[in-house]
């Protein structure tokens, strides 16, 4: 198989792609299961997904990955969010939290 390119992909771009990929022929057990958890986890529509993940982007200090984890968690809470980014060593003023909070609620 040949890699065209590599780029994060949200929980609900990934099941689009697998679900695609599964129309089109037989997928292997790694890639059912993939789509398996990716239908029962995902929360949004890909198209919505993206546009979010984008102005999570354009608007303060996150990467496109540290955007794409926060929007596929969905955070509800400062503490959450927090744990969230720590991997990344994201640090938010409470005013870049409260935005985000509200952008993924």
């Amino acid at each position: 198989m040949e890699v065209k390119s590599s780029r994060g992909a949200s929980l609900s771009e990934a099941r689009e792609i697998l679900a695609k990929r599964k129309e089109d022929g037989e997928m292997g057990y790694e890639q059912s299961q993939a789509l398996d958890n990716s239908e029962r986890f995902s929360k949004g529509e890909a198209s919505k997904v993206t546009k979010l993940v984008d102005t999570l982007v354009k608007k303060g200090k996150l990467t496109e990955e540290a955007a794409i984890k926060v929007v596929d968690t969905r955070p509800d809470s400062p503490a959450t969010l927090k744990a969230v980014l720590l991997k990344d060593r994201i640090e938010l003023t409470e005013e870049e939290i409260e935005a985000v909070l509200k952008e993924v609620s």
